[in-house]
Formats: C-alpha cells, structure tokens, sequence
C-alpha cells in the first residue's frame, strides 16, 4: 500500500471541509447537535483556499440538488446540515432511500480545476458540480463507497487556524469534550477499499487505534481527519457505506451515565468504547471512545 511505489494520488487533502448529515427539515438535526453534543454555531464567511474572497452571497438554500444547509461545529469539526426541501431533488431522493444520517464527507484542494481533471483522467467519475459554489463529488462506486466532496473553498474564522474564534460549548450540553476521533466506512474488503482510497488521496496508515475484539480495521489519516476502513458483518449492509462516527470524550463512564439520563440508550460496551442507539440520535449511528485511549 505503499504510496511511494505508486504514481502520486490525484488528489492532495487540505483541511477536512466538513461532515454533511442528511435530513427532513423538521428533524432539529442542529437544536440536537448543540443540546446533546455541545456544537456551535461559527460566524464565518468563506474565500477560496488562495485567499480570494469567495464573493457569493449565499441563502444557504442549493435549488439544484433541493437542500438547505446550515453549519456547525463540534470543537473543531465543521458539521454541515443538508435539509432536503424538496422531496423529488437529489437530496429528498437520498433521504427517501436511505433515510437521515451521515451523508457525505469532503475536503479542500489547494487547486479545484487541476484536481478535478486528474481524477476524470484516472476515470473516477464525477458527480454533483457546482461550478458558482465551488465544489463537486466524486461517484461512491468509485469512492469505495464514501461520497466524498472536492472544494477550494475554506472558512475565513476557521477555529483550526485560530482557538479564538470557537465559541464556548453550551454548559448545559447533555455531552462534554465531544470531538471526531474517526469517520467510519463499513466495507467487504478493507484492504481493498484502503487500496482504492489511497490511490486517490494522500492518506497515511494509523497503527494502534482501539477498536472492538475481533474487528478488522485499516485507519487511515486524511490531512486531519481519520477514516476507518471496518469489515462489515456478512449480510449486514447491502453495499460499502459511510456508517457511522466516533467522537472520543474525556470520561466514558461519565457520557454513558449523561446519555443515559437524556433517554439516549448505550447499546453495546467494551473497554474503552461504546454505541449508542440510532434510534435515540436521529439516524446516527455514534460510537464513542475514551480520549485517553487515543493516545
């Protein structure tokens, strides 16, 4: 899997841009974020990775693919709400097939159009562009199953370049010290799916992550996310998908004990780690782990 013994990938990973969760609009995906999880609200613009101003006045509202969105972020993790307002759009399609959840993940470039023309040269096809937002995704058939968005775009206050412009999480957050430990994308072959994701993205192999006795796991660092490549259960899941997250917490017993008490089960347990309902997280399914064990 060695990346030196390949032709470099065609694309070179910036900051993480964001988690996209897809869902109704009346689901209060962001009320549930900041009440259960703590995240906030950043007022910040956004400019082109090279520092040009990006120059669009946005309603948040994309006609083309029928969705509104609406950011937050979970400590430094920028979280995007896709609110699918038209049922027949691609959005509503997506919600109405798959139901709400975990949607896409994406990542800046430092060069759109030169990413862009790398990646139809290696023929990964792609999808969803948007030239006036900047963006466009790459098919999840070729993908490994995670849709995965390419943008220039970047935030002007982005708390991962300065601590200051985070505000505090609510006090009254039913969970304290959330923040993305991994991204989790359940699949047949991680050794194959590893294969495809490094031929198209810088990645580099984490060792030692905690994960379940007996589970299969690749991690890969993407820039400053990691992405698990977990083995799927036979029959569980009809294809290779984004599955779940894991947000890693300072005490463990402690977030059980609070999720517990807000009417969130905690489904399964083991030494350092833990699932919660998806039921009682609007679709999500969450994993937790203790800081401690990150290392």
């Amino acid at each position: 899997m060695s990346q030196d013994q390949q032709a470099a990938p065609p694309i070179e990973p910036g900051y993480f841009h964001r988690l996209g969760l897809a869902a109704s609009p009346e689901a209060g995906y962001a009320d549930w974020l900041q009440r259960v999880l703590g995240a906030v609200r950043v007022d910040s613009g956004m400019r082109q990775v090279q520092g040009i101003p990006f120059g669009q006045a946005t309603s948040g509202v994309s006609h083309d693919s029928g969705a509104a969105s609406e950011m937050l972020w979970l400590g430094t993790m920028p979280i995007c709400i896709f609110a699918a307002i038209d049922g027949d759009g691609q959005l509503g399609s997506f919600v109405a097939k798959y139901g709400p959840g975990l949607h896409s993940v994406a990542w800046t470039v430092e060069d759109f159009w030169k990413t862009e023309h790398l990646l139809r040269r290696a023929d990964i096809r792609i999808t969803g562009v948007d030239i006036a937002g900047r963006h466009f995704f790459m098919h999840p058939a070729d993908t490994a199953g995670l849709l995965i968005e390419i943008t220039d775009t970047e935030f002007t206050n982005d708390p991962r370049d300065d601590a200051s412009f985070l505000p505090p999480a609510p006090a009254d957050a039913v969970v304290q010290g959330a923040a993305l430990a991994w991204l989790t994308l359940a699949c047949a072959d991680p050794h194959k799916s590893a294969d495809v994701l490094t031929a198209l993205l810088h990645t580099t192999e984490v060792p030692g992550l905690p994960h379940e006795p007996g589970q299969e796991v690749i991690d890969l660092q993407v820039h400053d996310v990691v992405v698990r490549l977990a083995k799927r259960v036979e029959g569980d899941l009809a294809r290779d998908t984004f599955a779940s997250f894991c947000l890693s917490v300072p005490d463990l017993d402690d977030t059980c004990d609070r999720l517990a008490a807000a009417g969130i089960r905690v489904d399964a347990r083991t030494d350092g780690l833990a699932w919660t309902n998806r039921d009682d997280t609007l679709g999500m399914s969450i994993q937790w782990v203790s800081k401690a064990l990150l290392g």
